[in-house]
């Protein structure tokens, strides 16, 4: 049976005295520790959905796979326990919707749309944004699954100040092409 959020806590408990070190942003009040879900307005008034579970440190940034909403990471798999509330109950994980997500072909992308297609930039500059605005303290554990891989790792490279470690989870290979 494999569980994911094991390998996610193994990490985090390599990354913890590391992460502890590490320089943390600071943000309104004490609602870090509060669950939320909800919209938080980017750059340019559009908004993105998001939601955050638990309390700790470091966060844990959720990047689901190509299509795939915030929501997948709650979902039961066959083989165990959903990966967003397994986390939260050590750590703090936050999710969001990309636009142009879907849970199925009736639950699509709770965030606002925007012109397609988009770059792996475009989606990295609106999860900056998005953190910022939610004032999520750095720093980040990210993880991602399939194309969330490459999001995350550019994210890293793009800001490698608010990352405190990646987990990869079937992640796409940053050389893959499609044809």
């Amino acid at each position: 049976m494999r569980k994911p959020w094991l390998l996610l806590g193994l990490a985090l408990g390599v990354l913890g005295p590391a992460a502890a070190s590490s320089t943390h942003a600071t943000g309104p009040s004490s609602g870090h520790d509060e669950d939320f879900a909800g919209f938080v307005e980017i750059d340019g008034g559009r908004k993105l959905y998001m939601e955050c579970r638990g309390a700790g440190e470091p966060t844990v940034l959720l990047e689901a796979g190509l299509r795939n909403r915030a929501d997948i990471w709650s979902v039961e798999p066959d083989s165990g326990e959903a990966v967003f509330p397994a986390v939260a109950a050590f750590t703090r994980p936050c999710a969001y919707d990309r636009p142009g997500t879907t849970l199925g072909t009736d639950q699509l992308s709770r965030s606002d749309p925007v012109p397609m297609p988009r770059t792996a930039r475009d989606t990295v500059a609106d999860l900056h944004a998005l953190l910022r605005a939610a004032a999520v303290p750095a720093p980040y554990v990210l993880v991602g699954h399939s194309t969330g891989g490459l999001i995350i790792r550019l994210y890293a490279s793009s800001y490698p100040k608010e990352v405190a470690g990646l987990v990869l989870v079937d992640a796409i290979a940053e050389g893959c092409r499609g044809r």
